[in-house]
């Protein structure tokens, strides 16, 4: 069939859908023709969805991948020294605590132990073709806000706190949490202390921010290998916070999406409905309308390569600090603060195990419906 969708006409469609329980969705009809209207969402969140992956007709019509993850670890002795290009190995997550609790931890291990993945995880997947590694930290669909813990060892993956309790972030009709697979690119740095000639404001001393808007649903801890096709300002309560468009290497449509245009052309509506996503999403919470440099238009991706460019040196100065705020213990050679693995594995082992996930709040699926001043 001849259809293409706008991305928020079919966000519409899976908002309702995601209301409805199995029954009524099979009563209705539902499985079949209206799923096909948003086919080509619904094929990226299957686990999100009330009915089977045997219901979906997929409007996309080209033939799934394997994605193959070229990631790497780098280790002080017996490891690779390098901070540029890995070479291939896995990594697997290490779950400690409660999911959705403030004691969760998600650590990284790579094939000879456990690694900081902000610091010993490289930057780049494949340099000569400008592919790089990124840690996804929240999967596309879901709402639980988690972040590497950049002042703790070994930067494990934890929820974002507010008020003392976990933090979720809302949904914004017509969407479900976040919209994309979310996370950072490791060795970068965004530098509270630099302010931005083009944003004129400082860093947000994070990791730079990655969206990817690939077909397939990271999970928290993947380490994916990433084409950058651009980026958008975001000026987060008066900091600087770029946040990069990125499609998997190997996604199917990857080939395809090579800038900025190629987005709006592949999947149309994407990069609107991002820019009021992050525009919006702290209203709920009593926050005002974030802010864009540029008027919210969107950098290419040389651009995108000279920011991840600036916050990789903003990086490697970092981990030469004596005393530093963060934490820069990491297995790169030459870095100040090396790491301890004994150390590391006691906190680890003295951590409590991984339990069944606590409640969720009462009110992670409602929706919010936003009064633009604009308008």
């Amino acid at each position: 069939m001849g259809l293409r969708l706008d991305y928020l006409g079919v966000c519409a469609v899976m908002s309702f859908l995601l209301t409805l329980p199995l029954a009524a969705c099979r009563n209705a009809g539902v499985g079949s023709s209206s799923v096909r209207v948003a086919a080509n969402l619904a094929r990226q969140q299957q686990s999100a969805l009330p009915f089977s992956s045997s219901s979906l007709t997929h409007i996309n019509l080209r033939r799934r991948r394997e994605v193959l993850v070229r990631d790497a670890m780098f280790r002080r002795s017996k490891h690779s020294r390098t901070t540029t290009t890995s070479t291939m190995a896995e990594y697997k997550v290490v779950e400690r605590g409660t999911l959705y609790s403030l004691d969760y931890r998600c650590f990284i291990q790579g094939p000879n132990g456990l690694v900081n993945p902000w610091h010993d995880i490289p930057l780049f997947a494949d340099q000569d073709k400008k592919i790089y590694n990124m840690i996804v930290e929240i999967p596309r669909w879901s709402n639980a806000k988690m972040e590497m813990a950049t002042k703790e060892p070994m930067a494990p993956i934890k929820q974002d706190e507010k008020k003392g309790k976990p933090r979720f972030v809302h949904n914004i009709f017509p969407h479900r949490g976040y919209i994309w697979n979310y996370g950072a690119l490791p060795q970068t740095w965004e530098d509270p202390n630099h302010t931005d000639k083009n944003t004129k404001a400082k860093g947000d001393n994070d990791p730079i921010d990655v969206i990817e808007i690939g077909s397939k649903i990271h999970a928290r801890g993947s380490v994916v290998p990433v084409k950058i096709v651009g980026t958008i300002a975001l000026l987060d309560e008066g900091e600087t916070d770029w946040k990069l468009v990125a499609i998997t290497s190997t996604d199917p449509e990857a080939d395809n999406v090579n800038s900025i245009e190629d987005v709006n052309k592949i999947f149309p509506g994407l990069l609107a409905a991002t820019r009021e996503w992050f525009r919006t999403y702290k209203v709920p919470a009593g926050k005002p309308f974030n802010q864009f440099a540029f008027n919210g238009e969107y950098q290419n991706a040389e651009f995108a390569h000279n920011v991840i460019n600036e916050t990789h040196d903003f990086w490697k100065q970092l981990i030469k600090e004596e005393k530093p705020e963060l934490n820069t213990e990491t297995h790169v050679a030459g870095a100040t603060h090396a790491a301890d693995d004994g150390k590391w594995a006691k906190i680890v082992e003295e951590m409590p195990a991984k339990g069944e996930p606590a409640a969720l709040p009462s009110d992670v699926d409602a929706s919010h419906f936003i009064l633009d001043p604009r308008q």
